[in-house]
């Protein structure tokens, strides 16, 4: 039951995962880029009546007035007309929208919701739309090569009114149940709960209410948060437990924590490190922090006397 439930899993985050790589925006060292054929440009949008100046890549937390910017990387932007489309999603292809998948529109007119006709702009591009409505949109943003008339095209699927939930609630319910089961299981959890004082009791409750656990074919790894839970773009602490998957626990263990968003195809913002040995398996990493919302992995590479293992901790923001 356990390893259907795991294939289940894995089905679902192999149809989720591409789903958070949108067309020619992505992220590069916390910038947000957009890609127009060869040429790139800084790319942000601002809803300052209710974000103020937080700044997204693509999609918003409201339907209201947005602010979309770029600051042009490539000189040769500045000598092309550049338009900016925004269209009601017609395609059926949600976030693989790509732009032949625009180019089959019937009456792209009719779908459009915002239009700035072809102009040139000599460093930042810049126009303002206010949504009246929630859903999905496709932006389109074209530059034309005045020396041989070639039309660059970038084409970026977003959502307005984004929650960034989609499946995850489910994927993370399944992720508790598989591992309370498997401590169901195993014996471990009614051991647990028998040697375990008052207070860790209380607060092994609050844990499970988030994703915690991660395990490979050596070891098994938990960890928590002390400092709360973990928030956009705030430094903080784990306390990583590991053990085997007999419940023994690891010590002495060398420990490397890598990661990133793999749907975006960048790693960490920082480098977490574990700088103490608490005992009994437990470890603390310093220095974690996410700067976007969305699916992470952090990747921890366990090498101690019996065995050298890589476990995987997915998580999503």
């Amino acid at each position: 039951m356990i390893r259907r439930a795991m294939m289940f899993l894995f089905l679902l985050l192999a149809l989720q995962s591409p789903a958070a790589a949108h067309g020619g925006v992505v992220e590069e060292d916390d910038i947000c880029v957009i890609k127009v054929n060869y040429l790139r440009a800084h790319f942000k949008i601002y809803q300052p009546r209710v974000s103020g100046h937080e700044q997204f890549c693509e999609d918003l937390p409201a339907a209201a007035e947005s602010v979309f910017v770029m600051e042009f990387m490539h000189d040769a932007l500045q000598t092309m007309p550049i338009d900016f489309r925004i269209i009601r999603d017609a395609t059926g292809k949600g976030r693989f929208a790509r732009m032949d998948d625009v180019e089959k529109i019937d009456d792209l007119d009719a779908a459009t919701v915002f239009y700035q006709p072809a102009m040139l702009e000599p460093d930042v591009y810049s126009i303002i739309h206010t949504f009246e409505n929630e859903g999905d949109f496709i932006g389109i943003v074209s530059a034309r090569n005045l020396d041989n008339g070639e039309i660059y095209a970038a084409v970026f699927p977003f959502e307005v009114g984004f929650t960034g939930w989609g499946y995850w609630p489910f994927i993370i319910g399944l992720l508790v149940l598989i591992q309370i089961q498997y401590l169901a299981m195993s014996g471990r959890l009614r051991r647990w709960f028998t040697k375990a004082p008052p207070v860790v009791l209380v607060l092994g409750a609050l844990l499970l209410q988030m994703p915690h656990s991660a395990s490979a074919a050596e070891f098994i790894v938990t960890y928590s948060t002390p400092e709360g839970p973990p928030e956009i773009n705030r430094m903080h602490s784990w306390i990583l437990r590991v053990e085997t998957e007999s419940g023994d626990a690891v010590e002495g263990a060398e420990i490397e924590v890598d990661g990133g968003m793999p749907a975006h195809d960048h790693g960490l913002p920082t480098r977490p490190k574990v700088t103490e040995e608490l005992g009994d398996g437990y470890y603390r990493l310093d220095g974690v922090r996410f700067h976007m919302s969305g699916y992470w992995e952090i990747v921890i590479q366990i090498k101690s006397d019996e065995a050298e293992e890589t476990v995987v901790v997915a998580l999503t923001l």
